[in-house]
């Protein structure tokens, strides 16, 4: 009894602490989000099986450099009229080793390194989209979760302007129709707080799916506070985060990458107008079972040894080899053009953040003054809407005049914050908040 007395003990206790431990949910800043994003995504898993991929292919490629050897045994049964059934054993050691190939060998261990690199970049450009996007959604979560506050707000003023209403209703003060108006508008806003909750549950399950959670998985994220300091801060020029982000940007080291690989099949192609030079040796003996003389005897006196050397001289190839040149030539022309074309982008992407950046400060300060326009003016208006001195139409035309002003401000905050938090992520820093 009391060993069971116990085990209930226990059982009451584990009863009140998992609810607490086992049960309790992980709280995730935008940087825990991106770190676990660029370990666990799926997307960069594969990328990192392809490094390891291109690892084996370096491994063999130097290889090529050694000999082949291979060996071989056969037996073989003969019989014919004129002698008995025979029984022969041949065994054969081959080797091949090619000794120049005008620099294929060579040139293919060099490209499959800088293919390997080239895959780390890709791994790192897809590690950084995922942070941009991790980044852009987690900041809708936030602008979200803004406007729900700022929904709820206006819907609880309307709240007791609805009882203003209809107190005014009932004692004559006010036409049905003007009540039906005020009502309609708060039923509007209520709409809006529907629609801005269903915009953070939404955002929200993008972030989740961005970290590829499981589905039954829930995310409690932190929201940190945003002032005046992370907007208003310093904006870099767009000329020194350019050149700062082709320095650092995975992707324009990638383009380069592939240029050097153009000049390299360029160069292989060219070998094929070379001479390839290869060594070639074998060893080999045989035997007759159930003769004379013995196994070992036989061994040893059919032993063959020969060596050789191969020359092979392209004279006619059907135009293969030039082919081969003018392809690598063109192959090298668009690799320059893509590189080209990565730093226009690179540039467009910046100019675009910064411009974002400098006018979502400005409407940020402008719409901080509207907003405190539209705050003092609204409130007046409410209180010379409760003494009877102005009509609905007034108090729903300024109420919509401030819900917009919160709108305009909260907009403007967020389109600043991701442009200036981007452009300093193009300069190498990772992105916090």
């Amino acid at each position: 009894m009391n060993i069971i007395k116990r085990l209930l003990d226990l059982a009451l206790v584990v009863g009140i602490l998992l609810p607490t431990t086992a049960f309790s949910q992980k709280k995730w800043t935008l940087r825990e989000c991106i770190e676990y994003a660029r370990h666990e995504n799926i997307q960069v898993k594969k990328s990192n099986i392809a490094e390891e991929s291109y690892t084996v292919d370096i491994s063999q490629s130097k290889a090529e450099l050694f000999p082949s050897l291979s060996g071989s045994a056969a037996g073989r049964y003969t019989h014919t009229q004129h002698e008995k059934g025979l029984l022969n054993g041949q065994y054969t050691l081959n080797a091949n080793w090619t000794i120049y190939n005008g620099g294929k060998n060579t040139n293919a261990i060099k490209q499959t390194k800088l293919q390997k690199e080239s895959q780390e970049l890709s791994t790192r450009t897809t590690q950084n989209n995922i942070e941009i996007a991790i980044t852009q959604a987690y900041l809708q979560i936030l602008y979200s979760r803004e406007s729900i506050k700022n929904n709820e707000n206006i819907v609880a003023s309307d709240s007791v302007q609805m009882q203003q209403t209809k107190d005014f209703l009932d004692a004559g003060r006010i036409t049905k129709s003007e009540y039906a108006q005020v009502e309609a508008q708060y039923s509007a806003d209520k709409y809006s707080l529907v629609q801005a909750r269903n915009s953070f549950d939404n955002y929200k399950l993008q972030l989740k799916q961005l970290l590829e959670l499981e589905y039954d998985e829930e995310m409690d994220i932190i929201f940190p506070d945003i002032d005046d300091n992370d907007i208003l801060q310093f904006i870099p020029s767009k000329y020194e985060v350019y050149r700062r982000s082709l320095e650092i940007m995975p992707e324009i080291a990638n383009s380069k990458l592939n240029i050097q690989m153009a000049n390299l099949n360029k160069a292989s192609a060219k070998a094929g107008y070379l001479p390839t030079v290869s060594i070639s040796g074998s060893i080999g003996t045989g035997n007759i079972f159930n003769s004379s003389p013995s196994f070992s005897t036989q061994i040893g006196d059919n032993l063959n040894q020969s060596i050789g050397i191969t020359v092979s001289i392209p004279i006619f190839d059907n135009k293969q080899n030039k082919s081969n040149v003018s392809k690598a030539k063109l192959n090298i022309q668009t690799a320059e053009l893509n590189l080209l074309d990565s730093q226009k982008t690179l540039l467009s992407t910046i100019e675009s953040l910064y411009q974002d950046a400098v006018s979502g400060q400005s409407k940020y300060n402008a719409a901080k003054d509207k907003l405190r326009s539209a705050k003092l003016s609204y409130d007046l208006l409410q209180e010379q809407y409760a003494l009877g001195m102005r009509n609905t139409v007034e108090l729903t035309t300024e109420k919509n005049n401030y819900a917009n002003a919160l709108q305009d401000l909260s907009q403007a905050k967020y389109t600043a914050l991701l442009s200036i938090k981007l452009l300093n992520f193009y300069q190498g820093q990772g992105i916090t908040l």
